[in-house]
């Protein structure tokens, strides 16, 4: 339509028996700012005031407001509108028991869930994950039986992504995530005895610091374990922080970062290890300035059903600690359980829809718009040992409890573990707008009810 002009004309009833006749060029943009309620075209379709149509060729406009296109008929003009490109989200981590689910919830219900109130917008959802050899097949197949969410774009998997090197960044990129609306940050080596015998890469893959160069807002799940241990129901915003192990010690850190603190750690927090951990703690001064409108999640034991796909994670067979103890107990294998080791267990579900929450807050926020870094208790509503779950679970499953032996766990030798991590859930519950985070009875009425 470049060369169509845009003009007006006036539609108007010429009272008694006067008669108004005018023919217009065709091919014209033509406003209708004043048509009478009779004035139909085609099939008797009404063309209300304020419609841009473009004319055929040799029309007439003539008295009480009608018109004759002799055969032809007006199309209606619409204004094209500027194409708007697809909100970009990377998923690291997507390959674990988090972020299979994630990734379902997203590809189902979308970026703002089943009452998505961004219409129009459309997302392309990242994948990165290290070295999973069964997860791309599996997510093939769950797409391919899916109707994708209309929101969703495009998901792509981004294989190969192993923090622990340095060209992590740069395969991100190669893979089309050049620029991104936001991050979920799963990704860990979460096992404290692997992150203990191999101090280096644990503090290469739990404190990314390449992740803010991408200046997008990041969801980080971080842990329980950066709590010293010592007290019950700690609480994010007023307990100290004192981690006991490597791990929750680099976790800590990439709060941290996340925080834009200038030390990452406090000599009091590094306790007898500075001189380990500070051989491999990055330079605050080279670190890209983190967007104020992160999230940080210090998530307890997450508990829940299998994963969406079929083979699972690489935890193995056991979705998650209740998986495990369900085949113990079915077994009837002698297993031990800690008893004087406590944590506010969460569901997946709970910690799907705090994730979701926070990145709808994080991908809504204006354009100069900002807020300070947030920190959240992610927890249940219990406060629970591992001998409790146990016994919980065989009860609700009606099994023979007499091989689950509850014992202390030894104060010495092992990796250090904090031995009471149960935390205060009330900012999260309310922030989230939930009743109450489930507990545990919940949890497993819910994994176990299908």
């Amino acid at each position: 339509m470049d060369n169509e002009m845009i003009g007006t004309f006036l539609i108007c009833a010429i009272a008694g028996d006067r008669i108004m006749s005018i023919e217009i060029p065709g091919g014209l943009i033509y406003e209708i700012i004043n048509a009478d309620e009779e004035w139909v075209h085609g099939e008797g379709s009404k063309l209300q005031s304020g419609t841009k149509v473009i004319l055929p060729p040799g029309i007439e406009i003539f008295g009480n407001a009608n018109i004759d296109f002799k055969g032809g008929k007006p199309r209606v003009w619409v204004e094209e509108q500027p194409q708007q490109q697809p909100r970009k989200i990377l998923i690291t981590g997507s390959s674990g028991y988090v972020g299979q689910h994630l990734l379902a919830s997203l590809a189902i219900q979308g970026v703002g869930g089943e009452t998505d109130s961004n219409e129009g917008v459309t997302y392309e959802i990242f994948l990165a994950y290290n070295a999973l050899s069964t997860f791309e097949d599996d997510l093939n197949v769950l797409l391919k039986d899916m109707k994708l969410h209309p929101s969703i774009a495009r998901i792509q998997a981004i294989p190969n992504i192993d923090f622990s090197t340095s060209d992590y960044i740069q395969k991100i990129q190669s893979a089309g995530a050049t620029t991104l609306d936001a991050i979920i940050h799963l990704a860990a080596l979460s096992s404290p005895w692997s992150c203990e015998n191999n101090v280096s890469d644990a503090w290469k893959v739990n404190c990314p610091v390449g992740l803010l160069s991408f200046g997008a807002p990041i969801t980080y799940l971080s842990t329980d374990q950066v709590y010293e241990g010592t007290k019950s129901y700690y609480q994010e915003d007023t307990d100290e922080t004192l981690p006991v192990n490597v791990y929750g010690r680099t976790k800590l850190a990439f709060e941290r970062v996340l925080l834009g603190s200038d030390t990452l750690l406090s000599e009091i927090e590094l306790g007898g290890n500075s001189s380990s951990d500070c051989k491999h703690m990055p330079d605050t001064k080279s670190i890209p300035p983190p967007n104020p409108n992160s999230t940080i999640l210090r998530s307890s034991l997450i508990l829940g059903g299998p994963t969406p796909l079929k083979n699972g994670c690489r935890k193995g067979s056991f979705p998650s600690f209740l998986q495990f103890i369900e085949s113990r107990l079915k077994s009837s294998t002698p297993t031990d359980y800690f008893i004087n080791e406590f944590r506010s267990v969460v569901h997946i579900k709970d910690v799907l829809r705090a994730i979701m929450h926070f990145l709808n807050k994080a991908i809504e926020r204006k354009a100069g718009s900002r807020r300070k870094v947030e920190i959240y208790n992610l927890g249940g509503s219990t406060r629970v040992s591992r001998y409790d779950i146990a016994l919980k679970l065989a009860t609700h499953l009606k099994l023979d409890h007499s091989t689950a032996n509850g014992v202390d766990r030894p104060a010495i030798g092992g990796v250090p573990s904090p031995p009471d991590i149960s935390m205060n859930v009330d900012k999260i519950t309310n922030e989230i707008e939930v009743a109450k985070m489930d507990g545990l009875d919940e949890i497993i009425e819910h994994t176990f009810s299908i």
